[in-house]
């Protein structure tokens, strides 16, 4: 006979989605877009990919880099306050996201201009 705690371990560890969790999602996949544009900048310099520098000509793709970097930093920013300026004591996460998000936001639409200028 199994365990009684067992039975109902799965009802106690339920996938809940919170900001914490969306946060860290997309500070990872801006991470790894940053990540590839800086290995294929430097390429498509030196020569190597070339198919990169025109892609790179495409305002959309700029945009996407803008805005990888934009969340980026704006998210690391909010972590080092979380870590070092006592933020995780209080109960304030989806507050700073959304801070995060409306900066990024910002940022986009003042850097957007003069990329499709």
């Amino acid at each position: 006979m199994p365990r009684k705690d067992l039975i109902t371990y799965p009802k106690k560890v339920s996938y809940r989605k919170h900001t914490g969790m969306v946060a860290w999602l997309l500070h990872r996949i801006s991470g790894v877009i940053i990540g590839l544009y800086l290995i294929f900048h430097i390429l498509g310099k030196s020569g190597v990919a070339e198919w990169f520098t025109s892609l790179t000509a495409n305002p959309v793709a700029r945009v996407i880099v803008l805005l990888a970097f934009t969340f980026h930093a704006f998210n690391g920013f909010r972590i080092v306050l979380i870590d070092f300026a006592s933020g995780a004591e209080k109960d304030v996460f989806s507050k700073q996201f959304m801070v995060v998000l409306f900066l990024t936001v910002v940022v986009l639409i003042i850097g957007a201009f003069p990329i499709f200028s």
